[in-house]
């Protein structure tokens, strides 16, 4: 985030219902509440639905407020409460409609794991979009859509092992980012 007094002043102004610090944590939290919204519901149509309507809650309740992480908790809480409620009308409907019934972990722990994993996923994509075109589209199709080492050859028609030499390269060039974030 931005030094103590400069994200004070976001706060304040999101608290105030002002345009500037809505778009500040708007455009700091999107990706990676979209990120752990997708892990959910496994549509991107409706990730992006459920991360908008959970920023219009969090924009509603914007006076209740008082730093980034009450304001996470929650924004991160409201998306997980929509997709466990898609997800389940969704089953319901698939009972009702063919006797298929699926399945969700809803446990406090996939919770926090696939927060976790949002924020990290969030980390990764920042630092692959400074890797070289073709390194970062390799990265992009293994880590971000999470295909596998011979669908990415497939798809990119490339041979197995350019990929895994690409592959190799982007680790090499992204330790060093990574272990500065994640020590």
């Amino acid at each position: 985030m931005l030094k103590t007094s400069s994200y004070l002043d976001y706060v304040q102004a999101f608290r105030k219902g002002e345009p500037s610090g809505f778009e500040y944590f708007f455009n700091a939290l999107y990706k990676p509440v979209y990120f752990f919204a997708f892990r959910y519901v496994n549509d991107k149509a409706t990730a992006e639905d459920i991360v908008s309507n959970s920023f219009i809650r969090l924009w509603n309740k914007r006076t209740i407020f008082e730093n980034e992480a009450g304001l996470k908790g929650y924004l991160y809480k409201s998306v997980y409460n929509a997709c466990i409620r898609h997800l389940q009308q969704k089953q319901n409907r698939s009972i009702h409609n063919s006797s298929y019934a699926y399945q969700v972990d809803t446990t406090e722990q996939s919770y926090i794991h696939n927060i976790i994993k949002s924020e990290t996923i969030h980390q990764l994509h920042i630092a692959i979009t400074q890797l070289p075109a073709q390194c970062r589209k390799i990265f992009t199709k293994l880590y971000i859509e999470e295909k596998s080492v011979a669908e990415t050859a497939q798809e990119m028609n490339l041979t197995v092992s350019t990929i895994k030499n690409q592959k190799a390269r982007g680790i090499k060039l992204l330790k060093p980012k990574l272990t500065t974030q994640f020590p």
